[in-house]
């Protein structure tokens, strides 16, 4: 973990860096589908937004106050929200489309003034600092 200051550009210049962000998608995906089969089952997605905690920490709901069903249902809606065309697993562009849309969102929440935030080390806003800190640099 490490403390960073970003704002909404740093998000936004993030994503619209196509061939970067795509490459971040991709390992990411990759990484989390654990049969390697390029489809990300529900237990897939779930046990990457469980190990981050995603509920807990972008919600603000302690599992402690939560039953393992309610907390299943959180997952599932999330679940439901990367799964397009319903068909039970999620595809790359699925995947892709999504964690555009949430940083967006998230970026749009953010606004242009800038904050500091403790982000995990491998996730999209900590790549999307590096890629920021790499522009300047060679700027």
């Amino acid at each position: 973990m490490s403390v960073e200051i970003l704002d909404a550009s740093t998000i936004c210049n993030f994503i619209n860096d196509s061939e970067f962000f795509t490459k971040s998608v991709e390992e990411r995906f990759t990484a989390i589908d654990s049969n390697h089969d390029g489809l990300l089952s529900y237990t897939d997605l779930a046990s990457e937004l469980k190990k981050l905690r995603v509920i807990e920490t972008h919600f603000g709901i302690d599992d402690a106050v939560l039953s393992s069903d309610e907390l299943d249902q959180l997952y599932q809606g999330m679940f439901a929200r990367f799964d397009h065309d319903g068909n039970g697993s999620v595809d790359l562009e699925e995947y892709k489309s999504e964690m555009r849309e949430m940083m967006l969102a998230f970026a749009n929440g953010l606004g242009f003034m800038p904050v500091q935030m403790v982000l995990e080390e491998g996730s999209f806003l900590k790549l999307a600092v590096e890629r920021e800190m790499a522009t300047i640099v060679y700027a």
